[in-house]
C-alpha cells in the first residue's frame, strides 16, 4: 500500500472523551547521519556512511547510500569507487556526540510529557494520557517541529493506544515528507486494518525469523491475521509475549515499561585495539580505560561486582606472527564498584598474565557475580578506617559520576592515557565533539 500525506491527514478522527491512553513512538530518520549533518550542512543531500570502531565497516547509511545498494555491515574498503564516483562521505563513528545529541532530543520530548522512555538512543515511548483525539496530530506534528528547530534532527511520530502499533505509526510516518512525518493509529479504523494486512508479520515489533516461521506455518503471514486469529490457538502454540503482541494489534495496552529490568549478572567491557602492540603500557591503558567505563555502568545500575576477570589476546586472524591468549580472575574481598580498587586489582592481573614477544590486538575486563548494592554483604567485623575509607571513596565516585554525566563521558577518569597510544580506536575520519568540547565548538566568522 502506497503511504501518503492523505493516508495520514485523511484518518477518521472521533471528537469524545480523553479516557483512552495513547503513546508516541518518536524515532530519528538515520540516527548517526543526521547526528553529523546537523553540524555539517555540506553532508545533506550526498551519500553518507558512519564506520564501525576502526573503521571497520557501514553500521549507519543515509537515503542515499541505500539507494546505491550499499548494505549494512558492507566493508569499508568496498566502498571507495563510491567515493570516487558519487562522492560519498565515509565517516568515523563519533560516539560522544551521539550520546549527547540523544540527550538533547529527549530533553525536548520531556517538555511536551512527563512521561518519556528512551527506549534506544534514537527513538523514544512518550505517554499521552487525557488527550482527546482530535489534538493528537497537532502534538505530534509540535513534536517533530521543535526537535527540528532546536537539535536539528529529522523525526517520525507514531501515535496509538498500544506500542506496539505506535511501532507500526512511526514505520508510516518516516517514509513521509518533512514537516508531515506524524501518523496516528486507531484500532477500529479502515485506514489501520489496511496497514496491519500489508505489514509483513516479520515486521511486527518483537516478532523474528524464526517465530516468523513458526506461524506461517500456521496461515499466519501478516499483522491483520495474528490479529485476527483465534486467541486460544495463539496461547496453544506459542508464548505469553506473543499473546500480549495480538492485544496490542488489538489496540489493548500489554507492554510495560522496557525500563523496569532486572540488573545484569555480568558486565564486559572490551575493545580490539586500532593497531596491535608489543607493548605493556599499551595494553595497560586500555585495561585502565575499560576498568573506568565498566565500574561507571556498574554504579550506574546501582550493583556491586564480587569478582573481576582481565583478558588478553593477540590477532587470531594473523598467522603471521605468535598467538597468545589469556585471562585471569580476582576475587574482592567484598564486592565493590569502587574504581580504584578495580584499578588497582587489573594492575595484578596483567603483570600475571603478560607475556612479552606478543603484539596483542584485543583487552577487556569483565565484572562477575553483580548484586544490587543494598543487598550486598559487608564484613562482619568492620575496622573504622576502612569504613571511613569505603564512604570517602563513594563520595569520590558520586562526583566523578555527576561531572562525566554533564560534561560528557570520560570528562573525568582515574588514570591518565596518551591521546596517540596505538590502543585508541582507529578513527581516521572522525567529526569534532562539536557538544561536549570547548575546543570543537563551531565558529563563525564575520568578513
Amino acid at each position: 500500500m502506497r503511504m501518503t500525506a492523505e493516508y495520514v491527514t485523511g484518518l477518521s478522527i472521533r471528537r469524545g472523551t480523553a479516557d483512552r491512553k495513547w503513546v508516541a513512538l518518536v524515532d530519528v530518520n538515520n540516527f548517526y547521519v543526521s547526528c553529523e549533518r546537523a553540524f555539517a550542512p555540506r553532508l545533506k543531500g550526498r551519500p553518507v556512511a558512519v564506520l564501525s570502531n576502526n573503521d571497520g565497516c557501514v553500521i549507519a547509511r543515509s537515503d542515499e547510500l541505500k539507494a546505491l545498494g550499499v548494505a549494512m555491515g558492507t566493508p569499508t574498503y568496498k566502498l571507495n569507487h563510491l567515493v570516487r564516483r558519487y562522492r560519498a562521505v565515509l565517516m568515523s563513528s563519533n560516539y560522544s556526540l551521539y550520546s549527547d545529541m540523544s540527550r538533547r532530543f529527549n530533553d525536548v520530548l520531556g517538555r511536551f510529557s512527563d512521561e518519556v522512555e528512551s527506549y534506544s538512543i534514537d527513538e523514544s515511548f512518550v505517554a499521552m494520557p487525557g488527550f482527546f483525539t482530535d489534538t493528537l496530530l497537532q502534538l505530534g506534528q509540535s513534536i517533530e517541529k521543535s526537535i527540528a528547530q532546536e537539535v536539528h534532527l529529522p523525526v517520525g511520530v507514531g501515535i496509538a493506544p498500544t506500542r506496539t502499533l505506535a511501532k507500526l505509526a512511526n514505520r508510516v510516518a518516516k517514509k513521509l515528507p518533512e514537516g508531515q512525518r506524524v501518523c496516528l493509529l486507531e484500532p477500529d479504523s479502515q485506514e489501520t486494518a489496511d496497514l496491519l494486512k500489508t505489514t509483513a508479520i516479520g515486521d511486527i515489533w518483537g516478532i523474528g525469523s524464526k517465530l516468523s516461521e513458526r506461524l506461517a506455518l500456521l496461515g499466519i503471514n501478516n499483522a491483520w491475521q495474528l490479529r485476527e486469529c483465534p486467541g486460544t490457538l495463539i496461547k496453544k502454540h506459542f508464548s505469553v509475549n506473543l499473546q500480549r503482541t495480538q492485544l496490542e494489534l488489538r489496540g489493548i495496552s500489554c507492554q510495560q515499561s522496557t525500563q523496569q529490568v532486572t540488573s545484569r549478572k555480568q558486565l564486559i567491557v572490551s575493545r580490539s585495539f586500532g593497531q596491535a602492540s608489543d607493548e605493556m603500557l599499551d595494553v595497560a591503558e586500555a585495561i585502565r580505560s575499560h576498568v573506568n567505563r565498566a565500574a561507571e555502568r556498574l554504579r550506574k545500575q546501582k550493583s556491586v561486582a564480587k569478582a573481576m576477570a582481565v583478558f588478553i589476546r593477540t590477532n587470531p586472524f594473523n598467522q603471521d606472527k605468535p598467538q597468545h591468549s589469556d585471562s585471569i580472575v580476582w576475587v574482592f574481598d567484598e564486592p565493590t564498584a569502587d574504581t580504584s580498587e578495580m584499578l588497582h586489582a587489573a594492575q595484578k592481573l596483567l603483570r600475571r598474565i603478560w607475556r612479552k614477544g606478543y603484539y596483542y590486538h584485543k583487552a577487556g575486563v569483565q565484572l562477575m557475580d553483580l548484586t544490587d548494592q543494598s543487598s550486598a554483604q559487608l564484613p562482619l567485623l568492620d575496622q573504622p578506617d576502612i569504613s571511613e575509607k569505603r564512604v570517602r571513596n563513594q563520595r569520590l565516585m558520586d562526583v566523578m559520576d555527576s561531572i562525566n554525566q554533564q560534561q560528557g563521558r570520560e570528562t573525568l577518569v582515574l588514570g591518565a592515557n596518551r591521546k596517540a597510544a596505538a590502543w585508541h580506536t582507529k578513527q581516521a575520519a572522525c567529526s569534532p565533539a562539536y557538544t561536549t568540547s570547548w575546543a570543537d565548538i563551531p565558529k563563525v566568522v564575520a568578513r
